[in-house]
């Protein structure tokens, strides 16, 4: 391999700054996609601007206070020294001052592999014993305080007998852009573009539990129209799609939860004060707002609440209706709330995902009793072991992938998307190990973890494979580096532009999912698989400098912005 290259997409004439584009459009309907998104009609006009600086401090002003107005926030951290302020205090989340250059075709094959990868999910997570938990076998055996529990953990729902059958995704598919290594960032313009128009999206990981943003990208996408409507500094020309990600996740949470109101009616079970969505939280969230918009969106547009609750509360105040009962009825998971007691008939993990999230047994409990009882979860136990590194790069293996999709042609469509993945700590690894101590700038090497700030890149990889045993190294894989092309970006944070050149992006693209696993015959009769609902609902795009590895907005590493799609 190359050492990686950056390509740089560079514009002929004036830079963007130099024009405003001002963008006509159509009344805007944010429907919840069910394909690929709809774009809205936009005319593009080119006029002469003053002062970019002042335009830009105008547009900061602008932007900063439209995400004040509508919630797009974060809790706000010391700039000193990066400690949460408090509970209640808030600040406009990162952003991009415009949307992110993105290349139609790329998109659209984005959106268009997001149905076919939730059957994916589901059906290697049907096949646990058949296939999912010697998939991961080995990244369990190397991280055995984490990736070893979960196993276990659904080892013992395996054992005990699920009372459960209907499993709901709330997944995301990640991916960046790869354009041809022989790019360089001082290709002239029109190769450049060429490569940009070319590059292909290559997945990052798809995850399966608490996937973030839905909201306030959905919102940082209306943000972006506002601010093209009035007119100003733009990156190019091309359209807006509509993100309908944070209504299509409230829609999965409740249609899940009709889901189990149905099944209580089919069991007969015993009366209670009411019925919820249990969000599951970390003690001290940030993306607290990303969440409490769910929250409410819920309440407003399909009447269900939603109730917060950390892995440590659900241990020590939730308890089954029954403690002998092993059925639907006996196992149903009741909380109190307040003056209530309340059944949770979906679980929806918001926190989870990592080691930090269990400090004692008794998280671990609280998962365990989560588990085990009759909620519909989200994921449960086996949608979380797939969302793993490890199954990733499994998946990538030949003859792995084509069992679990419609057609040859879905499978080719799919495993396009996958970068060089290698697996360490089984078999002969070590033309593995040494490509990457040779060229660690052509790799990353991957964790069994979610939430940012995990992966290593380069001296610190080096350093890493150096030191760990071949068992050792099982908890890890082996990512070829995306190569994506870079656009121009401008990046604000607390008020202020804090980066202004190449950056790159990310783009996520959220499906939901709600299915039963064994009942071939209900459901949509085109996929089986017990399909209760089974669609692509949005996207979250995040926008950082060329010289940053890592991709996570909570984790302070990325910016959100909105595809504008050319």
């Amino acid at each position: 391999m190359k050492p990686l290259l950056v390509c740089s997409l560079l514009f002929a004439g004036s830079p963007a700054s130099a024009f405003a584009i001002r963008t006509v459009h159509n009344s805007i309907n944010h429907k919840i996609s069910t394909a690929r998104p709809s774009f809205k009609d936009n005319t593009i006009m080119a006029t002469s601007t003053g002062s970019a600086d002042a335009e830009d401090e105008a547009l900061v002003q602008t932007a900063s206070s439209y995400c004040a107005s509508n919630g797009i926030l974060m809790g706000a951290r010391d700039k000193a020294t990066n400690k949460p302020l408090g509970a209640n205090i808030y600040e406009p989340a990162p952003f991009s001052l415009h949307p992110t250059l993105l290349p139609k075709a790329a998109f659209e094959k984005a959106y268009d592999m997001a149905v076919p990868f939730n059957n994916v999910v589901h059906r290697a997570a049907s096949q646990y014993q058949g296939w999912l938990r010697d998939a991961v076998k080995t990244a369990a055996e190397g991280d055995k305080d984490f990736t070893g529990k979960m196993l276990k953990l659904a080892d013992d729902v395996v054992e005990r007998g699920r009372v459960q059958n209907v499993a709901l995704g709330l997944l995301r598919s990640d991916y960046m852009l790869h354009c041809d290594e022989s790019s360089t960032s001082g290709a002239n313009a029109a190769d450049a573009k060429k490569q940009f128009d070319e590059s292909i999206p290559l997945q990052v990981e798809l995850n399966t539990i608490a996937s973030s943003f839905g909201c306030l990208s959905s919102k940082i996408t209306r943000m972006h129209q506002h601010i093209e409507s009035l007119g100003g500094a733009s990156t190019g020309e091309g359209m807006l799609p509509d993100n309908g990600a944070a209504e299509g996740i409230a829609e999965g949470l409740a249609v899940a939860l009709k889901e189990y109101e149905r099944q209580r009616i089919e069991q007969q079970a015993g009366a209670i004060d009411e019925i919820v969505v249990v969000m599951v939280v970390q003690p001290g969230e940030t993306n607290s707002v990303d969440q409490r918009d769910l929250e409410f969106l819920l309440q407003q547009k399909h009447g269900v609440r939603l109730i917060r609750r950390s892995l440590y509360e659900l241990a020590t105040t939730g308890n089954f209706a029954d403690d002998s009962g092993e059925d639907f009825s006996g196992r149903e998971l009741i909380i109190p709330d307040g003056d209530k007691m309340v059944a949770a008939g979906v679980v929806y993990y918001r926190a989870g995902y990592t080691p930090n999230d269990y400090p004692t047994e008794i998280e671990w409990d609280g998962r365990g009793k989560v588990e085990h009882s009759s909620a519909i979860k989200c994921p449960d136990i086996f949608y979380h072991v797939f969302g793993t590194k490890k199954v990733q790069q499994v998946l990538a293996e030949p003859n792995n992938l084509r069992q679990f999709c419609e057609s040859d042609e879905e499978e080719e469509l799919l495993s396009s998307s996958f970068a060089g993945l290698y697996a360490l700590g089984e078999g002969d690894d070590s033309a593995a190990v040494e490509a990457a101590l040779a060229n660690p700038r052509d790799f990353v090497l991957k964790p069994q973890r979610e939430g940012g700030g995990n992966n290593l890149y380069d001296d610190d990889l080096v350093k890493e494979l150096k030191s760990m045993s071949y068992d050792e190294r099982g908890a890890f894989i082996l990512m070829q580096k995306i190569m994506p092309p870079s656009v121009p970006g401008k990046l604000v944070r607390g008020g202020e532009i804090v980066y202004e050149g190449p950056c790159v992006c990310e783009l996520g693209v959220f499906g939901i999912t709600l299915r039963r696993y064994d009942d071939e015959k209900e459901g949509d009769s085109n996929t089986g698989d017990g399909v209760i609902l089974n669609k692509v609902v949005g996207h979250i795009l995040r926008s950082k400098s060329v010289q940053t590895d890592e991709g996570g907005v909570a984790a302070g590493y990325a910016f959100l912005s909105s595809p504008r799609v050319v």
